[in-house]
C-alpha cells in the first residue's frame, strides 16, 4: 500500500510540475529593418493571449478584448515588472513597457499553448514584439529561419537566433 501511495505522489508531483512549467520558446529581436527612435530606452509590446472583459452594467452586452497581464524577469530570473497589458476594461490595445537595452524574458500566456516563457532582446530606440494572441501575425517575404514559431505554426516575433547567425 505505501509503494502505490509514492508511486501516486510521484505521478501527481510529475503532472504538477508539466502544468506549472511555461512552454520556452526561442530569443524574440525587434525587426530588424525598424526605423530607430530617439530615446535612451527600449521597448516591448505583448499581444498576450485575450480575456474578455465584464461588461460594466448586467445589462451591457458588450464585452472588449482586453490582452493578459504578464511579468517580466532579468536574465537571472529576477522578477522585474508586472505588466496588466491593458489600461481599463476597454482598453483593447496591449501595453507597451520601456526597459534599458538588454536580454529579459517574459512569461505571458499565449491563446494556443498556455503560459509560455520567451525571451526578449531589447535595443535602444527600438520596439521588441511578440505575438502570442492567435491573431496570424505574419511579415511578408521573410524566410523562416529568420522567425519564432509556437507549436501551432503562430508566429510569435523576428528570431534573435537568426541575428546571430547573420553577423
Amino acid at each position: 500500500m505505501k509503494f502505490i501511495s509514492l508511486i501516486g505522489a510521484l505521478i501527481i508531483q510529475g503532472l504538477s510540475g508539466c502544468i506549472s512549467n511555461p512552454m520556452a520558446l526561442g530569443p524574440v529581436r525587434p525587426n530588424p529593418i525598424s526605423p530607430m527612435v530617439s530615446s535612451q530606452k527600449g521597448y516591448l509590446q505583448v499581444f498576450s493571449a485575450i480575456v474578455k472583459s465584464i461588461p460594466m452594467a448586467s445589462d451591457d452586452p458588450t464585452t472588449f478584448n482586453l490582452h493578459s497581464s504578464y511579468d517580466i524577469y532579468d536574465e537571472s530570473g529576477k522578477a522585474l515588472k508586472y505588466v496588466p497589458n491593458h489600461a481599463s476594461n476597454m482598453d483593447e490595445s496591449p501595453d507597451q513597457a520601456s526597459l534599458a537595452s538588454g536580454n529579459y524574458y517574459i512569461i505571458a500566456e499565449s491563446s494556443c499553448c498556455g503560459s509560455v516563457k520567451v525571451p526578449v532582446v531589447i535595443q535602444t530606440g527600438k520596439t521588441t514584439v511578440v505575438h502570442l494572441d492567435s491573431n496570424a501575425w505574419q511579415p511578408s517575404n521573410t524566410p523562416t529561419n529568420q522567425l519564432v514559431f509556437l507549436p501551432d505554426g503562430e508566429v510569435v516575433g523576428w528570431s534573435s537566433s537568426a541575428s546571430k547567425a547573420s553577423r
